[in-house]
């Protein structure tokens, strides 16, 4: 829901709320809009003066000359609250997930394991499939990975940050190959989107793993055995996937009260 609509430079009523709602953005300022609350964040866009920005709601994050209040807008990305004026408390908080649908981030230490195997890369250079990557395993389009946001050398909370909107794809696309009536708690989903990060999306949805879990097998079960059976790479049994395969069956079994898949419903 649009919340209130904004003229870089002038005061703007509130598009829709209680009469006189306002949002003020301190003149001569162009906002950067970041992919997270926080100055780590990717740059996805700027505004600058008379363009129309719309909030949607507030989050909290880093903070910037003493304020943690972040604003996202209708782009999708989020700019901090320094150069905004709210008149009052009436805009909504962002919500993190939405449980009616499946967990589109995971926990940390699923993001750690991703970043603990794929290793952090300031700056463009060829994995070991010859491919151009970047921060923690992002694998770039372009030869010079013109299609990130971002200048280089790369910061490892640039590199975070870009993983976390790899990982939204990620879990996207396993929501679509598997089946609703398979359960899966934080842990579990995690662990699969650490292997799917690793494997590829393509490969993932089409392993005979995910078709164990739509055929109802049991979950942990299915991960003992089919996710240590990826550990070839070219023909040869690598000691580093074998490694990884065993944290993500690890994590895997890592009991929570937590659900993912297909809901997303936060423990208690």
């Amino acid at each position: 829901m649009k919340l209130f609509q904004v003229v870089l430079g002038m005061l703007a009523a509130s598009s829709c709320g209680a009469a006189g709602e306002n949002v003020r953005i301190e003149d001569g300022q162009r906002l950067k809009c970041r992919s997270a609350p926080n100055g780590d964040g990717l740059v996805l866009r700027s505004y600058g003066d008379r363009d129309v920005m719309d909030i949607t709601c507030k989050a909290y994050g880093s903070a910037v000359s003493g304020t943690r209040v972040w604003h996202r807008t209708s782009d999708g990305c989020f700019v901090t609250d320094k150069y905004l004026a709210v008149s009052n408390g009436t805009e909504p908080q962002c919500a993190d997930t939405d449980s009616s649908e499946p967990c589109r981030e995971i926990v940390s230490d699923g993001l750690a394991l991703i970043e603990r195997y794929e290793g952090y890369i300031s700056r463009p250079r060829p994995d070991i499939t010859g491919l151009p990557t970047i921060g923690y395993g992002h694998e770039c389009t372009s030869l010079d990975c013109a299609e990130v946001p971002a200048e280089f050398p790369f910061s490892r909370g640039q590199a975070h940050e870009l993983l976390r909107m790899d990982v939204r794809n990620i879990t996207k696309c396993l929501s679509q190959a598997i089946d609703r009536g398979v359960k899966l708690n934080a842990n579990q989903w995690a662990a699969l989107t650490s292997w799917a990060a690793n494997v590829g999306c393509s490969m993932a949805t089409q392993s005979q793993l995910v078709a164990r879990l739509n055929r109802g097998e049991e979950p942990n079960s299915v991960a003992a055995l089919e996710l240590p059976r990826w550990r070839i790479f070219h023909g040869k049994r690598r000691p580093d996937l074998v490694s990884r395969r065993a944290d993500e069956v690890k994590l895997f079994h890592t009991p929570t009260t937590s659900m993912a898949f297909p809901l997303c419903v936060a423990g208690s």
